[in-house]
């Protein structure tokens, strides 16, 4: 087992965490706010933000738990009809793509993310710096980045099957 492989599956695990306690706190969030709004007649101004910022953690990670189970979208239908050496070129190929997409879209956050005028920025009713919300597309990426980039190392060494 490669280095990036055990990378990849310590990362799975700790987005399994991730997403569990994001959910949570979402659910939270939510329920509170709707008990306050209805039943207390007092709402809650954080609850929605809240609940807005953990669904998009949520989304970029859950990407990225998609891409280490293979079980994003796939259209197989030439690609089952392959076999062996042609089979493992195209998988190769196809998470090469995954891995410099994602890497590209990782540098481009980061130069976003950290631009002065976002470093500025602060959430409406949380009063929270837009970093944080926003940390979620680099992290996402790099998640995903290293997941792709496993997967190449084991189509090219064809190692074992995959997809």
């Amino acid at each position: 087992m490669t280095f990036i492989k055990k990378c990849s599956d310590l990362i799975a695990r700790l987005e399994s965490v991730l997403v569990i306690v994001l959910f949570c706190v979402m659910l939270l969030s939510i329920v509170l706010g709707v008990a306050f709004r209805y039943f207390l007649n007092s709402p809650l101004s954080w609850a929605e933000e809240v609940a807005i910022y953990t669904l998009v953690w949520i989304t970029f990670i859950a990407g990225s738990m998609g891409i280490k189970r293979q079980q994003a979208a796939t259209v197989t239908l030439v690609f089952d009809r392959l076999s062996g050496r042609v089979r493992r070129v195209v998988l190769a190929v196809g998470f090469a793509i995954i891995t410099l997409f994602c890497l590209l879209v990782l540098v481009l956050s980061i130069k976003w993310v950290t631009a002065p005028s976002m470093l500025m920025q602060k959430s409406p009713t949380l009063g929270i710096s837009m970093l944080y919300p926003y940390l979620c597309i680099p992290f996402g990426m790099i998640c995903m980045a290293i997941h792709a980039f496993a997967f190449l190392l084991t189509a090219i060494r064809g190692e074992e099957e995959i997809a």
